[in-house]
């Protein structure tokens, strides 16, 4: 017959088995666990060491093509503009040192340059006062701001596309405060440049950058592409350009408008990315090409066909 010493001591022995089993068992698997993370974290950690490395090797194939470009561009531009008359005309608030590095690339290039006439806020037409000044300055009687704009811009056009400012619209605008002018240095490196008087501007046979983008302070859809397309129109050779970054939304805002139209992406050569010097010479063989036929549209965003143009055959 059983007892109860029997009963408990078994009990016992069954759940100091059970509990022997349950540690051994919990000791295996936690040892097999670490041992998959450990093989894991090694295995990140050898793809980190390796992108490492793949991160020092393109470092360093990038700064190796910066020097080229450094020392290269002098020998790419050199005299692709020689005495060719450009001007600029630049939107104020638009970021300033790509225009100022693509101005120095062009007369780099042997370009005779013009200087830049900048479009200003104020052609925003604030108050009925400035519309008024600004009929005034071009010497008409309407006082409706937009239709007062409109006309200075066609008139500016006019006189840009025309070789010539007889009437002084320019110096006047510029007066007025309607544009600004960044005449070119008159002196260069090897010599000393002649600056032509604001009134006699433009030149004869001038090619024209027109440059615009983010942070324009006119709207590009409504004031800068009725300009442009005006130029476009009249036959002014001219090549349309901004600076862009990487983002989303942008590059291609001011460019985007010039592609988007018949009028003008048929007429007038576009260069996206001047904040770089790809771009700058890109833009710099662009005015070189004005003339021919067809227009080309470079750079790195959307609707860009190359980053530069291709090379002139010569005969």
């Amino acid at each position: 017959m059983l007892n109860l010493r029997y009963h408990v001591v078994s009990l016992v022995a069954v759940f100091l088995a059970l509990g022997i089993g349950v540690i051994m068992g919990a000791t295996v698997i936690d040892r097999v666990t670490v041992d998959q993370l450990r093989s894991r974290l090694d295995s990140v950690e050898g793809s980190v060491r390796q992108t490492r490395r793949d991160n020092d090797r393109l470092t360093n194939q990038i700064h190796t093509w910066e020097r080229f470009a450094d020392q290269g561009r002098a020998e790419l531009l050199a005299g692709q503009l020689k005495g060719m008359p450009v001007m600029f005309v630049a939107v104020d608030g638009i970021d300033r040192k790509p225009v100022d590095d693509l101005r120095n690339q062009a007369m780099a290039a042997g370009a005779t340059y013009e200087g830049t006439i900048w479009l200003t806020d104020k052609l925003n037409l604030h108050s009925q006062a400035d519309s008024n000044v600004l009929a005034n300055t071009v010497g008409i009687t309407e006082q409706v701001p937009d239709v007062v704009r409109a006309t200075a811009l066609s008139r500016l056009a006019n006189v840009i596309e025309g070789s010539g400012d007889p009437g002084g619209l320019i110096p006047a605008l510029r007066q007025s405060g309607f544009v600004d002018y960044d005449a070119p240095p008159t002196t260069s490196s090897s010599t000393t440049i002649a600056v032509p008087a604001l009134g006699s501007l433009p030149l004869p046979a001038t090619r024209l950058v027109l440059v615009s983008g983010a942070g324009a302070r006119l709207d590009d859809d409504t004031m800068t592409m009725p300009f442009l397309t005006q130029l476009a129109l009249g036959g002014a050779p001219v090549v349309a350009a901004e600076a862009g970054q990487d983002t989303p939304g942008g590059r291609a805002v001011f460019v985007g408008l010039v592609l988007s139209r018949d009028e003008t992406a048929t007429r007038v050569s576009t260069v996206d990315n001047i904040e770089s010097f790809i771009g700058q010479a890109a833009a710099v063989l662009a005015v070189r090409d004005l003339g021919r036929d067809p227009v080309g549209h470079y750079g790195v965003g959307p609707g860009a066909q190359r980053l530069l143009p291709e090379p002139v055959a010569t005969p």
